[in-house]
This record gives C-alpha cells, structure tokens and sequence, in this order.
C-alpha cells in the first residue's frame, strides 16, 4: 500500500458515519457553530451493545468524524486521524437525541488536535467525550 496523498482520498458519501448514501451508515449532518461544529444524532437499537445502550465503538466513530469534519469543513484542510482518545463518563442511551460538539484545540504545522463530546441533545451532561491528533493529508 503506497503513501495516503490529496490524490487518493475520494469522498463517494459512502462514509459510515457522515455518508448519505450508506444505507447501513449514521447518516450524520453538521452544523457550524461559533468555536466548532456540531452534529445531531439519534441511535437507533440496531447500534446498541448492552440493551438501549449505544455500542461504545460507535460513540468513538462518531467522536472521530465530527472532530475530522470539523478541521475539514471549518479549516478547508483534508485530515486523518492520527491518534484518538475517548472517555466515556455515562451509558449513552439508544433511542434519544444526541448531539456531538467539537473544537480546534491546537493548530502546528500539518497536525491539529480537536476534543469533542457527546451529550443529551438538550445539552445535559456528558455523557463522553474524547480528543485526537489529526494529520493533514499532502
């Protein structure tokens, strides 16, 4: 497999969380909001672990591409994630609207690191949260 170049990165929207036309994706949307960007989201039980508990695989998924969508939509920069850590704080519950917010923390060269958090989408507390490294794609 040779080097991951601008060239070789094609978005056919088949991306599992962000991707309209997936038919088994997320289906996730964003939202520009001051300091970030936000997606809104509600799980169905197909993407549960423990009864009406959210798979903590996809919390993490989710997480990843709200944080990459961020650095892509808001800085115009096409990235992969490096590195990623996630917290989780609470059961995230199937069956109820969330929303994932994420932020630019650090900008260095072709490297951004971003953290992010799902919450209730009345914006309790939250219920996980997580930061990565993201690599600009040359």
């Amino acid at each position: 497999m040779g080097e991951l170049d601008a060239n070789s990165v094609v978005d056919n929207d088949y991306c599992f969380a962000c991707g309209q036309q997936n038919p088994f994706g997320l289906h996730l949307r964003f939202k520009p909001e001051k300091g970030g960007i936000a997606a809104f989201f509600t799980p169905g039980p197909h993407l549960q672990g423990f009864a009406g508990v959210l798979h903590g695989g996809i919390a993490a998924t989710v997480l990843d591409d709200v944080m990459n969508n961020l650095v892509t939509r808001v800085r115009g920069k096409l990235v992969v994630t490096a590195k990623i850590e996630v917290r989780f704080r609470r059961p995230v519950p199937v069956g109820k609207p969330l929303v994932c917010r994420a932020r630019i923390t650090e900008e260095r060269g072709n490297f951004f690191r971003a953290e992010g958090d799902i919450r209730l989408a009345d914006g309790s507390e939250i219920l996980v949260e997580g930061s990565c490294l993201l690599a600009e794609v040359s």
